[in-house]
C-alpha cells in the first residue's frame, strides 16, 4: 500500500493517489491584464539580428554608424562568450537606438590589437565612431550588470 504525504487541501492521506498530486482549484495558468500597460507596450516589429563584423566591414558598421554601437569580441572556443550571447541578443531587441555587433577574435587580429582586447569576452561601446570612455569591459557579465552598464553609458531601453 502506497503512502501519501498530507496535502495542503486535504486534512488526511485517506484515499489519496500517489500518481496525482493535489492541485489547488484556484490556481490558473492564465495571463492577467494590468491596467494601463497596453498603452506603453511597444508595437511588435520584426526582430533585429546581431550583426557579425570583421576587419573588412568594421569601419562601415561601427565607425561610420550614428548613435551607440555595442561591440562584443568573442571566440568559438570561449565558454563565457557563449553565456553572454543571449543577453546581447536581448539588448539588441530592448534597446532600439543601440546597434549590437559581434567580432570573432581569431580571424580578426588587427581589431583585437587596435582596441587592446586581452581577455574574452570583451564588450565596449562606440558612439558616433569613437570608443566611449571607460566602456571597455572584460569577462562574462550578467543580464543585470549589462543593463546597469548600458544605462550608465546612456543607452535607453524600451519602456515595457
Amino acid at each position: 500500500m502506497a503512502s501519501c504525504a498530507p496535502s495542503v487541501l486535504r486534512s488526511s492521506t485517506a484515499g489519496c493517489s500517489a500518481a496525482r498530486p493535489a492541485v489547488r482549484p484556484s490556481v490558473r495558468l492564465s495571463a492577467r491584464r494590468v491596467p494601463g500597460v497596453a498603452a506603453t507596450r511597444r508595437t511588435p516589429t520584426a526582430p533585429r539580428a546581431v550583426i557579425t563584423v570583421n576587419e573588412d566591414n568594421f569601419e562601415e558598421e561601427v565607425l561610420k554608424s550614428d548613435g551607440m554601437v555595442l561591440v562584443d569580441y568573442w571566440a568559438t572556443w570561449c565558454g563565457p562568450c557563449k553565456l553572454i550571447s543571449p543577453f546581447l541578443d536581448w539588448a539588441d531587441q530592448e534597446y532600439p537606438d543601440l546597434k549590437v555587433v559581434k567580432i570573432e577574435t581569431d580571424p580578426n587580429p588587427a581589431l583585437v590589437e587596435k582596441y587592446k582586447v586581452y581577455g574574452l569576452p570583451t564588450i565596449m561601446l562606440f558612439k558616433d565612431g569613437e570608443v566611449v570612455e571607460d566602456s571597455h569591459q572584460e569577462g562574462a557579465i550578467s543580464k543585470k550588470s549589462l543593463v546597469e552598464y548600458l544605462d550608465f553609458h546612456g543607452a535607453k531601453a524600451v519602456v515595457q
